[in-house]
């Protein structure tokens, strides 16, 4: 059976998880969709422990976490905000900000909402997802506002801004698949460990011509030199997509 449907819309959403036992409810809907069945003895009937987290087995009386193997085990901070939290992020295309999560769920502190939003990010990455393939534009840029005392754009030592690479898939005159990596340096050992990890062998890498990337070999992928055939990669990027992950998956987890 499938998953439970999502609510489509913020009454929905509302009405659906306004309690806790309610978002319970949705996670082990999640977790059991073809109902309860005991890990230890396999029976189908079980209660539940609200205020735990759990279910109960009739028959053996083993407890089972609704929240065992998600970000959500052992949490101190009460689903329904979880669940808003992961509505909020997942629905607005600009994304959202610790700060702006504080406020929007009255939490009291901003490392609760910076923490619950980290969580969110982790669990949304695919990690069976398959490298970028094809023809991939690979650029480094920085995240962070200009500094005064600051320049040349390899200067780290005193810099604020973070240095991060940014590799987009080109389909035509769209882009693809998106991949971005902090860059703790701009050697070729670190270029060439991201390249390997992100870009299937084979695919064909179109570059600024930074140094960095000389330690590629022809077999890892065919590097092009080529800034003014294409576009940097976060032009061609939507606005919407320049977000660290793609979120694909909710915060519930099968076992």
């Amino acid at each position: 059976m499938p998953r439970p449907p999502f609510p489509a819309n913020v009454r929905q959403f509302q009405r659906q998880f306004a309690t806790e036992e309610a978002c319970q409810h949705y996670l082990a809907a999640c977790r059991w969709p073809d109902g309860f069945r005991c890990p230890r003895c396999e029976h189908e009937r079980a209660y539940t422990m609200v205020k735990q987290r759990r279910w109960k087995c009739v028959a053996c009386r083993h407890q089972v976490s609704l929240t065992a193997g998600t970000i959500l085990h052992n949490t101190k901070t009460p689903l329904t905000l979880w669940f808003w939290a992961a509505y909020l992020m997942t629905t607005d295309k600009r994304g959202v900000s610790a700060l702006l999560l504080q406020r929007q769920l009255g939490l009291r502190r901003y490392e609760t909402a910076w923490m619950m939003l980290h969580k969110l990010r982790r669990a949304m990455v695919n990690t069976a997802r398959e490298p970028l393939h094809g023809e991939v534009e690979i650029d480094d840029t920085w995240i962070g506002g200009p500094q005064p005392g600051i320049r040349g754009s390899r200067q780290l030592k005193g810099r604020r801004a973070v240095p991060v690479l940014v590799a987009v898939e080109r389909r035509g005159d769209r882009s693809g698949r998106v991949r971005m990596e902090v860059l703790p340096n701009f050697t070729a050992t670190t270029m060439a460990a991201i390249l390997k990890q992100n870009v299937a062998p084979g695919s064909t890498v179109y570059t600024d011509g930074l140094g960095g990337f000389a330690a590629c070999t022809p077999q890892a992928s065919n590097i092009s030199p080529s800034s003014n055939r294409c576009d940097p990669p976060c032009a061609r990027v939507p606005p919407r997509s320049c977000r660290w992950r793609t979120a694909r998956s909710g915060i519930s987890s099968t076992g």
